[in-house]
Formats: C-alpha cells, sequence, structure tokens
C-alpha cells in the first residue's frame, strides 16, 4: 500500500498545487485519485519524471508527451497532473467532491 501523505508531500516538493485526495475505498480495496495542477507541461513532466523513478513505474505514462493531462495509475491510486485549464474544462473535482480527504 503506498503511502498517500508521502505521495502528497513529493507532489508539492515537485511545484504541483491544488492538490485534492479522494478516497474511493469500497469493503477492504484500498482506492485513492490524486488530482493536482501544474503551472507548464515542462513541471508536469518532470514531476511525472520523478514519480516514475521513485515508485518503479513501468506502464505507459499516459498524456505525458504533450503534458497538459497526465495518468498514471497504480494498483491503488490514481493519479492525474494537469495544467488549469485542462483541469477546469473536465473538472473531476465535482465528480468526486463527495469524497475528498484531507491529508495531514
Amino acid at each position: 500500500m503506498m503511502n498517500i501523505k508521502q505521495f502528497v508531500d513529493l507532489l508539492v516538493e515537485n511545484k504541483m498545487k491544488n492538490i485534492s485526495v479522494y478516497d474511493l475505498t469500497e469493503g477492504d480495496q484500498e482506492k485513492f485519485i490524486i488530482l493536482c495542477t501544474s503551472s507548464k507541461p515542462l513541471d508536469s513532466k518532470k514531476a511525472a519524471d520523478v514519480i516514475a523513478e521513485k515508485y518503479g513505474y513501468t506502464d505507459k505514462i499516459e498524456g505525458y508527451f504533450k503534458g497538459e493531462w497526465i495518468v498514471f495509475d497504480f494498483q491503488n491510486l490514481t493519479l492525474h497532473i494537469f495544467l488549469p485549464r485542462v483541469r477546469e474544462k473536465y473538472n473531476l473535482d465535482k465528480l468526486y467532491k463527495p469524497r475528498k480527504i484531507t491529508i495531514k
């Protein structure tokens, strides 16, 4: 099980903003979705590189080429890194809002 707080801390260290964590756990199957915003594609890609290396992610990183909406799908965690306009357009925060949690 991935430590969510450490994961969020890594995002903060890598210039990600407006980080939201949603708990989609059902029964004993833990599942989290994290949405965050990057100010520019280069920052998104840099954060993606750090995450892939630190967590040994070997699957294809969706959206990496453009860097506007990058998606990681770990076993118990899905991460979305957006540019502000893309996050606003798709508004996944609204979809998951009732499941939002605070990470301390």
